[in-house]
């Protein structure tokens, strides 16, 4: 009875923080699974349910709602990635986050995580571009917010030697593999262009 109790409060909060991701923009996992137990009277530390669970309750809740959107959405920014991804793919770039997942809303970021060795690599890379961007610190990690249309790119830089090992920690997609995906789910499109100067 009590991993059945467990179970189903797990499901909840993974339901309710999705409700919080699609219709308030919160994208921090954690911050939306502790307001989601807050909100329900439930203990903010005991038996979360996983991103992977909450990334299932949004994409069946999207799925309930608005299909027709959601699929139109998650094509768009898979599109803009795939093109972002190519710019910079000499940084051996891996798509991250929703937009990897399909769990996306109208306030998802494109993520990536790209391997260099100094974080100024990138950055001078961005400059002779005239690409324009944010230094952000996430959990210690050096990362830029990119700004592009229709959404913003958020990239994370990894130690090169690191970048591939991490690829089984969470949902992630090499260039490669995501043309071969939207090969199989998206009919031949011409692919969009990206000018360097405004992602």
């Amino acid at each position: 009875m009590r991993d059945a109790h467990q179970t189903q409060n797990r499901a909840r909060i993974a339901d309710l923080a999705a409700r919080f991701i699609a219709e308030h923009g919160i994208r921090d996992y954690a911050l939306a699974k502790r307001k989601a137990a807050r909100s329900l009277g439930l203990p903010e530390g005991q038996s979360l349910p996983s991103n992977e669970e909450v990334d299932a309750a949004l994409m069946y809740r999207q799925t309930l709602f608005e299909p027709e959107e959601q699929a139109a959405l998650l094509l768009a920014l898979r599109q803009q990635a795939l093109a972002v991804m190519r710019v910079f793919e000499s940084f051996s770039p891996f798509l991250a986050g929703m937009v990897a997942s399909g769990a996306v809303s109208e306030h998802s970021l494109i993520e990536l995580d790209i391997g260099a060795d100094s974080s100024k690599d990138f950055e001078q890379f961005l400059v002779n571009r005239s690409i324009e961007f944010k230094i952000q610190d996430k959990a210690g990690r050096m990362a830029y917010l990119i700004y592009s249309e229709p959404t913003d790119v958020l990239v994370r830089i990894m130690p090169s030697e690191g970048h591939h090992a991490a690829l089984n920690s969470r949902t992630r997609l090499s260039l490669q593999q995501l043309e071969k995906l939207m090969q199989r789910e998206c009919p031949p499109a011409p692919q969009p262009t990206v000018e360097t100067s405004q992602l």
